[in-house]
């Protein structure tokens, strides 16, 4: 694993003079410190792209460290907001300079939120360092629209860091101090890296894709949909703990999911569950491809998604964020003309994070997934079971035909990633 840290570069220069001019809001209004500048160097942005959940673009790493904005807080000794700043086009080379005081002690910085310090925005009222800890925001745009889009793209994730300033010390007839953020990401990453067939005793299930299923008399099964279902969707911008983990309070989250929470989603549904079409990917021509050659019986890169944390889920109860493969299966093949009484069943590969099956999902996280589907998915009469799926996803998918392998990784920003696949 090679790993490249973006991080800001701030140094702080504060003249012994008085400035002429601060277009910078400084909330806290009263301070009589001389005027500083603190000077912000950005390094590591990337191109900025669009992002879909369908498939795994080879450069999403990358994506993932764009940086296209930034908002800056500059806190003096009491926690009080004395500078706030919103940086519409950082530059990437030439310093950011933010006008404050010399009174300033620690700054944080959240990138890619777009500006939120305006009349009625989540920043605008924002004075202590307190306030911004207790500040939420949402993953959903548009919690009640399903088409809606997410605040979270391969490249545009909310990041965060907060550091101390070092002393001011005198030179060359002004006062300096510098201070180093590592900035993390907000969201955890789910990738379906791989989903894998015909690797146990039955070596001869015939997958084929679900716009050629029902014409395809001796298929087997076929995917009809993936997604996620119990996303928690709210986040806080820093965590409540200085260096902690801590983004979310269990009284505070709020769900998303790809489907609607119907059967056989049993009730009640998850606090303030929405159903949302970027946590779905429906079967289509260009979908749930199988390889060719030494890829053949496989899958590949078939999604990602991002999500906020969501963990203290050790009890399913407690809604675990779910992975579902959602297959249909030909349960009794046909044995008239025309095929009028094949008899097809719905089977689900549910992978839960937390629930005690997988690692909860935590901020700065991704989670590479790879479904190995061992069973036998030939007709019932001929010993099939629907590969070891169940008709029930809200309980994990535990089978001995069914081996799911994830990958938990810490992500850097950006960071480059060599994986083998068993």
């Amino acid at each position: 694993m090679k790993v490249k840290s973006l991080l800001l570069s701030m140094c702080a220069i504060a003249a012994l003079a008085s400035c002429s001019q601060n277009d910078d809001e400084i909330p806290g209004g009263e301070s009589n410190a001389p005027e500083a500048k603190v000077i912000i160097k950005l390094t590591g942005t990337g191109e900025r792209a669009s992002s879909r959940a369908s498939g795994i673009p080879n450069d999403l790493d990358a994506q993932n460290g764009t940086v296209n904005n930034l908002t800056v807080f500059i806190f003096n000794k009491d926690g009080v907001v004395i500078t706030k700043k919103y940086i519409g086009t950082p530059a990437s080379v030439n310093a950011n300079s933010v006008s404050t005081t010399t009174d300033a002690t620690e700054v944080a910085v959240i990138a890619n939120t777009g500006d939120l310090t305006g009349a009625g925005q989540l920043f605008a009222t924002v004075s202590t360092k307190t306030a911004l800890k207790a500040v939420l925001t949402d993953i959903l745009k548009t919690p009640d629209t399903p088409a809606g889009g997410i605040t979270q793209k391969d490249a545009n994730l909310y990041m965060s860091g907060i550091g101390n300033l070092d002393p001011f010390v005198k030179k060359d007839e002004t006062m300096q101090a510098s201070v180093t953020i590592q900035l993390h990401f907000l969201a955890a990453r789910i990738q379906l890296t791989k989903i894998t067939f015909n690797g146990g005793s039955v070596q001869d299930n015939k997958y084929v894709q679900n716009n050629d299923f029902a014409t395809t008399d001796d298929a087997n099964f076929t995917i009809t949909r993936v997604y996620l279902m119990s996303v928690q969707r709210m986040t806080q911008f820093l965590p409540t703990t200085d260096a902690g983990a801590d983004y979310i309070a269990q009284n505070q989250k709020k769900y998303t999911g790809g489907v609607a929470w119907t059967a056989p989603w049993a009730a009640p549904a998850p606090t303030d569950f929405k159903q949302y079409d970027e946590y779905n990917i429906e079967a289509a021509a260009d979908k749930f491809v199988e390889g060719t050659a030494a890829a053949k019986n496989s899958i590949s890169d078939i999604g990602h998604w991002y999500t906020f944390t969501n963990d203290g889920v050790s009890d399913i109860a407690n809604h675990p964020t779910v992975l579902v493969v959602e297959v249909k299966w030909r349960k009794t093949m046909a044995t008239t003309k025309p095929k009028a009484d094949a008899v097809n069943e719905t089977k689900y590969f549910a992978t839960y994070f937390g629930g005690g099956d997988k690692d909860e999902l935590k901020a700065g996280q991704t989670y590479s997934v790879v479904l190995n589907l061992k069973g036998n998915f030939k007709p019932e009469n001929q010993g099939g079971s629907g590969g070891g799926g169940t008709t029930d996803p809200t309980k994990p998918t535990v089978n001995s035909s069914v081996n799911v392998t994830v990958t938990a990784a810490k992500w850097a920003n950006p960071i480059n990633v060599e994986k083998s696949w068993l």
